[in-house]
């Protein structure tokens, strides 16, 4: 014991003396998330250097220099200091325990003169200097915390936050990051990726010399991005780490490069501009981008004036993508990328007997002699029931012919997909083994609306497999458009990429399908907004129950907007249940700021008090409350929001819970055992805000000014000596977000 004591000693006093900052705390040099993480609005700004779960450690001053700061509060930071240096930067140390002794007295002496807990206090570059190695405080978990930890922070002259890996903390590491997939994302009519004008995901594979490729050669039409699934790691930790460095090279030449080594505090809001945040809302994984759209703004992580978007010409083209961590450790992508032209063929059964079927294949566009071809089958019902083996394969000319098995392939409807002579992709051919009496007037289509980064895709879902084609219409009461689509797979078609401009004044989208003298038309009623930057645009729900404003500020580019009224939804298990449940679309959709979102509520619950608006928050899994506003001359809520989600009215008339406390009520404690008051406190439906106003905790009639963290749900208070002899009262009151409140005393007695 006292050798690892000598040996920790040893190591601090090592440290203390050597050029350059020192580590921040004695818990050790694990950490479980590092600079530069997307959080689903900003980004994390330092360290979460880990304490093994406890409280209770020292921490130091880094370099010599003064306290220009002190913060306490509920959320964020909870209790935190700033440390100004002789070197121009500031250091952030935050989810305090405490402060030093003398710190503690004058946030005590701050809070009793504003009379509340949450300060902030400044101080002069001589009132409270520390030197290199003083402790200047203990680690906690106050504040937004889950679990204690310390959060670290370095900041330049401007005091914008710099990645503290790279601004003299880094740590021994020798583990190379990791790539995983890489997105393409189409960005403009036409354009194709393998094929498809939807966002392709291809894995990467890892080669035995550490090298990652891509699955094969991918064969590309039109503009597109390209974003990547990639972190970081650390020997001896199973946590995930966000890279410092993306560079995109083509043809051996730099087109995109992200860095994490500084973000300004003013940048934090644009966050999710730097995730492909389509595939993030749909639980598809957090894929970086490696470029920016043009109305996107050009942060400090973008360390060039290049966007990144991609148009090759036809030809071969050699890409590459090399991940960066604070250490110079590296991972190196490698694929290859085929500029092409659009394909399509044609697929017909030349012979049968009891063991295969011999299906011939024909360019019908782009011209070129077919390599070979890819076989999938289908059942009915419109599910990939699996990959056909290809007995035999002869080439004819420019065509193909394949034979396939007999076995297995009634009731089946085979996918094609053709590769020619270069390695372009040729658009799916569909061909039927499948003998059915059903026509198209005995199906139903279902009508899917995306709205990507590009623009607008209409999609027709078929419910069962009948030959045919499929037509659009974008209609209201005067006019209609028609637009194309393609059959994608047997029972799906898809139109081509839309501009959200068309569908200015459209009420209804017509779904035709005709086959021979047989046709049918099924109507969608659909009446959309178009929300423009620097405009307000009003999207109303088909019922007038539901309405969004978007206001100059909500999106970043021209965005199709939409209500769905939904009967299926997350069950709603605490409260009283008021309205419909809305849908607001399109819910993967980035926007720029809030909008205001109204919901009217019937007549007959004018009156009713302690109503709220609620969103559907996907990452917990719960209904949460929005700050709400109650016109009940007009019987409707409003709320503003910053994303689409799914929303409804709630009534909360539960106050909140007081678990238990310590001290308990009619306790017998040793007076100087006593040295935190602690309430935990519960409130299932509108939650706690962690604000001053939400609680009062009196003991013996004198106010306390106590800490709340809002992840625990626990109110703390600490005493410096514990509590005097004799009978005390703590009076307590807890109020959630819609005024429900709760009242409770605890009597106990100190000898």
């Amino acid at each position: 014991m006292h050798t690892k004591t000598t040996s920790i000693l040893f190591l601090f006093l090592a440290n203390l003396f050597a050029q350059g900052p020192i580590w921040p705390t004695d818990a050790g040099n694990s950490y479980s998330s590092n600079f530069g993480e997307y959080r689903d609005d900003h980004f994390h700004m330092g360290l979460d250097i880990r304490t093994n779960g406890v409280t209770g450690y020292k921490v130091f001053a880094v370099e010599n220099g003064y306290i220009s700061r002190i913060v306490t509060n509920y959320s964020g930071y909870g209790k935190a200091i700033y440390h100004k240096t002789i070197s121009g930067k500031t250091y952030v140390y935050s989810h305090l325990e405490k402060f030093s002794p003398i710190m503690e007295r004058v946030l005590k002496l701050q809070q009793a003169k504003n009379k509340k807990y949450s300060i902030r206090t400044n101080f002069s570059p001589n009132e409270f200097r520390v030197k290199k190695g003083d402790v200047i405080g203990i680690t906690g978990e106050t504040g937004y915390a889950f679990g204690p930890n310390l959060h670290f922070e370095v900041r330049d002259e401007t005091d914008a936050a710099l990645d503290p890996l790279s601004n003299g903390f880094l740590k021994k590491d020798k583990v190379n990051p990791i790539m995983q997939t890489i997105a393409l994302v189409p960005l403009s009519k036409g354009t194709l990726i393998n094929s498809s004008p939807l966002v392709q995901t291809i894995p990467l594979f890892r080669s035995k010399n550490g090298e990652y490729l891509f699955a094969d050669t991918i064969s590309v039409i039109g503009d597109f991005g390209l974003a990547v699934q990639a972190i970081d790691k650390r020997e001896g930790s199973k946590f995930k780490y966000q890279f410092y460095k993306a560079e995109l090279y083509i043809n051996n030449k730099l087109s995109f490069e992200l860095n994490y080594n500084r973000i300004p505090y003013s940048q934090t809001n644009n966050v999710r501009t730097l995730v492909q945040f389509e595939l993030k809302k749909q639980n598809l994984g957090e894929y970086q981008k490696l470029y920016r759209l043009p109305e996107h703004p050009k942060m400090s992580v973008h360390k060039l004036d290049q966007n990144g978007i991609i148009t090759l010409p036809p030809g071969y083209h050699k890409i590459k993508i090399i991940i960066t961590d604070a250490a110079g450790n590296i991972a190196i992508a490698n694929g290859v990328m085929l500029g092409t032209f659009p394909m399509s063929i044609n697929a017909k059964e030349i012979a049968r007997d009891d063991n295969q079927i011999s299906i011939e294949i024909s360019p019908t566009r782009g011209g070129l002699a077919i390599r070979d071809a890819t076989v999938y089958a289908f059942t009915p019902f419109g599910f990939p029931d699996e990959k056909v083996k290809i007995l035999n394969s002869e080439k004819k000319g420019k065509n193909l012919i394949l034979s396939i098995p007999s076995e297995n392939s009634k009731d089946r409807i085979f996918q094609i997909i053709a590769t020619n002579q270069i390695g372009s992709i040729a658009m799916p051919f569909h061909w039927s083994n499948y003998n059915t009496s059903r026509t198209i007037l005995d199906v139903n289509p279902k009508l899917d609306i995306v709205h990507t980064e590009g623009g607008l895709f209409f999609q027709i879902d078929i419910d069962q497999y009948a030959p045919g084609e499929a037509k659009l219409k974008l209609s209201n009461d005067n006019i209609f458009q028609s637009y194309t689509v393609s059959q994608i797979q047997p029972n799906v078609f898809l139109s081509d990429m839309l501009t959200p401009k068309i569908l200015e004044n459209v009420k209804y989208v017509d779904i035709s399908l005709h086959k021979g003298d047989l046709s049918r038309e099924t109507r969608f009623n659909f009446m959309p907004g178009i929300a423009e930057p620097n405009m307000k645009t009003v999207i109303i729900s088909k019922d007038k129950n539901c309405s969004i404003q978007t206001l100059p500020n909500t999106v970043y580019s021209p965005t199709a907007i939409w209500i769905e009224k939904v009967d299926k939804h997350a069950p709603i298990k605490n409260g009283y249940h008021l309205s419909a449940v809305y849908q607001l679309q399109p819910f993967d959709r980035v926007l720029k700021n809030e909008y205001l979102l109204g919901i009217r509520y019937n007549h007959r619950l004018s009156g009713h008090t302690k109503m709220g608006i609620y969103y559907y928050d996907e990452k917990s899994e719960n209904w949460t409350y929005v700050d709400t506003k109650n016109n009940d001359d007009k019987n409707i809520l409003t709320g503003n929001l910053e994303q689409f989600h799914a929303v409804t009215i709630i009534q909360d008339l539960v106050p909140p819970k007081i678990l238990k406390t310590y001290p308990a009520n009619g306790g017998f404690y040793d007076g100087k055992d006593v040295k935190k008051i602690i309430i935990d406190v519960e409130d299932s439906i509108s939650g706690i805000e962690p604000k001053e106003k939400s609680f009062v905790v009196k003991l013996n009639g004198n106010r306390l000014f106590c800490a709340y963290q809002p992840v625990k749900k626990q109110i703390t208070y600490e005493f410096e000596k514990g509590i005097n002899e004799g009978d005390h009262l703590i009076d307590i009151i807890v109020k959630d977000k819609v005024g429900n409140k709760t009242n409770k005393s605890i009597s106990f007695t100190c000898k």
